[in-house]
């Protein structure tokens, strides 16, 4: 993406069996992109889980792939900060180990985001769930919507 400063981005592809995920990310600091095969039904029920958050002060998780393997691996885990006008976010990528495992590509970081960015990455993880593709944007504070 041209222009962002922190941000999380997913895009889905609709493929016969799978949905075809290119997730990329970054803080400013830190930067990646993965790609993971996966059935994308997963996000309608992660989408639902991200409304009125961050209500009751509550943790939320998510993953992707398979995680401590040689295969692509997402999860996003979101919490609220010390002001209650900010969420972080954790996001973690992981690439496929192709031939060894020194290979495989890790990164994790961290993006603070507003409420609004949460509703606006809901709703559009809810439109990817049903048509069975399209692309969400979590956009950091430092991005205006």
């Amino acid at each position: 993406m041209m222009n962002l400063k922190s941000y999380l981005e997913l895009k889905v592809d609709d493929q016969e069996y799978l949905s075809a995920f290119t997730i990329t990310g970054s803080n400013i600091q830190f930067s990646g992109t993965v790609y993971i095969d996966e059935d994308s039904r997963s996000l309608a029920d992660f989408a639902n889980s991200l409304i009125d958050f961050p209500k009751y002060e509550k943790k939320l998780f998510f993953e992707m792939g398979h995680k401590d393997s040689r295969f692509s691996y997402f999860s996003i885990s979101l919490y609220p900060t010390q002001s209650l006008s900010h969420i972080g976010v954790q996001i973690t990528m992981v690439t496929d180990a192709h031939f060894r495992d020194e290979d495989q590509c890790k990164i994790q970081f961290e993006i603070v985001v507003e409420p609004s960015a949460i509703d606006e990455f809901r709703k559009a993880l809810l439109q990817i769930s049903r048509k069975g593709s399209g692309n969400a944007i979590l956009y950091g504070k430092d991005n205006r919507i």
